[in-house]
């Protein structure tokens, strides 16, 4: 059995690295370059300055769905609480996209095989704007079993991976202590939102500040 699946993992390795593009290999030698003279400065493909700004902003516009590849198939790792899809109701944990389409009569465009980032391109999309996903669902009994899910795109906020907090009650002889907590999961801050002046704009200094309020 693990000859079988070691053999699959390699595959998987090969076909990823024949994905490769010459944006791929630029980003790699311009982040070469920039380290010799810096060690915090790096070069941001597009692909990567468009993901970089989704985790700084923790805001997407698309379906609210957490993908990852999976030998030849893109597969739903998880779905973010309250997003399009989660609200929708029908897409799954562990189904597998096999097509994806654009607004209610578009052709499908298969995408099994294809890049990952391709694939995410192509389901992330404007504000009340409808995506149509083929997938193969996790009950399927088998390849063949395929359904259409029409989901309507929506601003997905990640609100996991901002600043959160939390009240510790311990007990020390007989004396309660209340010890607050405050996560960070990650450095967050919008900077279209701070540039545009938005009296609210969201980042981890001003969300950890309105929690020590708190």
């Amino acid at each position: 059995e693990i000859v079988t699946l070691l053999g699959k993992r390699y595959q998987n390795q090969l076909n990823r690295l024949k994905q490769s593009r010459s944006e791929d290999a630029f980003q790699v030698y311009m982040n070469s370059l920039a380290e010799l003279y810096d060690p915090h400065t790096s070069y941001l493909s597009p692909a990567s300055s468009e993901n970089f700004n989704i985790n700084m902003s923790l805001k997407l516009e698309g379906i609210g769905a957490v993908l990852q590849s999976e030998y030849e198939y893109t597969k739903v790792v998880r779905l973010v609480p309250a997003g399009p899809a989660d609200k929708q109701g029908r897409l799954k944990p562990s189904d597998r996209i096999v097509a994806v389409a654009q607004g209610k009569d578009g052709e499908f465009q298969d995408v099994v095989g294809m890049r990952l980032d391709e694939v995410v391109e192509l389901i992330r999309g404007p504000k009340d704007s409808v995506v149509r996903l083929e997938v193969i669902p996790v009950s399927a009994k088998t390849d063949d079993e395929h359904q259409v899910i029409n989901i309507v795109r929506n601003t997905v906020k990640l609100e996991e991976q901002s600043a959160q907090k939390q009240i510790i009650e311990v007990m020390d002889n007989d004396r309660l202590i209340k010890v607050g907590v405050i996560d960070i999961p990650a450095f967050y801050v919008d900077f279209e939102a701070m540039r545009r002046g938005d009296a609210d704009y969201k980042s981890t200094t001003r969300d950890v500040q309105k929690l020590l309020t708190e």
